[in-house]
């Protein structure tokens, strides 16, 4: 199941930043790296650089439909792994990930 947005947290308990998963702020370092990586292209085009957001995007869908199959809850920052949270471009006050159905 796919989860319709994907809010982050503060340390407050404050919602920081709050998505759609096709809309996640990724990192433009790790969207160069992959597009080089699948098309050796150091200036992806908007079509290899859709392709690799949607590759970023299913990876991502794909951990948290692992650790919360329901689809909604909430996860420490922490929790998830590291290659994970390196895709995303979020805030460091962020604590918390929050997936809502």
């Amino acid at each position: 199941m796919q989860p319709k947005r994907i809010i982050f947290i503060d340390k407050k308990g404050c919602t920081n930043n709050e998505y759609k998963l096709n809309s996640l702020p990724f990192k433009e370092e790790i969207i160069i790296k992959k597009s080089i990586e699948l098309f050796n292209d150091r200036e992806p085009c908007i079509i290899h650089r859709t392709y690799v957001m949607k590759k970023l995007m299913l990876e991502i869908n794909e951990y948290f439909n692992e650790v919360l199959p329901d689809g909604k809850g909430q996860i420490e920052l922490e929790e998830i792994p590291k290659n994970i949270r390196a895709l995303l471009n979020i805030n460091n006050d962020v604590v918390k990930v929050q997936l809502d159905s």
